[in-house]
């Protein structure tokens, strides 16, 4: 890959972000809502808050904002300018998808800032979310191919987002159910998993190895899954 032609899509991504306020406010969703589930619900079980908040970021900011970039740029017709200019695919989708990767990090560490976390849970808590982010953005990539338009993104992608962050929720009280079942096929209760493992119990990453294997093998079957649907697929609006 030419970084140098990574580097010129990040900063066009970068450039165009900064006056989408749609896409500006998906960040702040995930804060405010620890905050309010950590302020006024004082029954909550400790590190719940927290570990509710950075799955809804990396699943809310990391599929919906490449998915809505991608759709945007399909209905302009510039990604479609971007795949014709000497920059590989897989260097148009690592070059969009990096500016949410650094924006999802970024707003991990003001969370932390502001919900606060032991010293102890942070190489967990980074170790998931990145390797977290990385697969719903490769999701969100992949719904974006699918979408026709921004409208459409929400059609197709608002029961995918639903899944990804409901099922974990959901599982961690019901484990052996239906819902613990499903669970067990995504990332993000992988990544849920690790956090409550790490905030509830002070486990460190050398406990999660089962969860960094299927996380990691995500990362590959999610990139994988996105190139061949690019391929077959491509950039029109039908």
């Amino acid at each position: 890959m030419n970084m140098g032609r990574i580097s010129a899509i990040f900063i066009k991504e970068a450039q165009d972000i900064r006056t989408n306020m749609n896409l500006l406010t998906m960040f702040v969703i995930p804060v405010a809502l620890t905050m309010i589930y950590k302020n006024f619900i004082p029954e909550m079980p400790d590190g719940f808050a927290l570990g509710m908040g950075l799955l809804f970021l990396a699943t809310l900011v990391g599929m919906y904002v490449p998915a809505m970039t991608i759709a945007e740029e399909k209905e302009k017709r510039t990604l479609e300018v971007l795949t014709l200019s000497p920059a590989k695919p897989a260097e148009v989708f690592v070059g969009k998808g990096l500016l949410t990767f650094v924006s999802v990090l970024l707003t991990m560490v003001v969370l932390l800032l502001v919900v606060g976390s032991e010293a102890g849970t942070l190489p967990v808590i980074v170790v998931g979310m990145t390797l977290t982010a990385v697969v719903c953005i490769f999701i969100g990539m992949l719904i974006g191919l699918l979408s026709q338009n921004q409208m459409a993104t929400g059609v197709v992608g608002m029961p995918v987002y639903m899944v990804f962050m409901l099922v974990p929720l959901l599982a961690s009280h019901e484990p052996q159910d239906f819902i613990g079942t499903l669970a067990g096929f995504l990332p993000t209760h992988h990544f849920f998993q690790m956090l409550r493992l790490t905030l509830d119990e002070g486990q460190g990453l050398a406990q999660m190895g089962p969860q960094l294997a299927f996380l990691s093998a995500s990362i590959l079957v999610a990139f994988l899954l996105l190139m061949v649907v690019y391929r077959r697929k491509g950039l029109e609006q039908s």
